[in-house]
């Protein structure tokens, strides 16, 4: 079973694995239109919601095929939901929006 999670906007598309091995970056011309900075700022936030995607993909295969799986046990197999490395970012342009 190989289990990705996928994100994209603006020309860019990203594929992870869970725990965010990236898999795919595919870059379309109007994402090369958005500048340096922005698009490091678009990757970076489509990498953390792809990788969001995928732990949550994979912890679904995981209590499906195993059952009884805990919040902890899920945790220790590195697909917590609340990992404080996979932010929840807001749109570039928002405020708050760190760059």
């Amino acid at each position: 079973m190989i289990i990705t999670g996928n994100a994209e906007r603006g020309g860019v598309s990203i594929g992870v694995a869970p725990g965010g091995a990236l898999r795919s970056v595919e870059l379309e011309p109007e994402a090369l239109r958005l500048g340096p900075a922005a698009l490091a700022a678009t990757i970076t936030a489509l990498v953390r919601e792809a990788t969001r995607n995928a732990n949550r993909a994979a912890e679904e295969a995981m209590r499906d095929r195993l059952g009884g799986l805990t919040d902890a046990d899920l945790a220790a197999l590195g697909l917590a939901q609340d990992d404080p490395l996979i932010e929840d970012d807001e749109e570039p342009g928002t405020e708050g929006w760190r760059q």
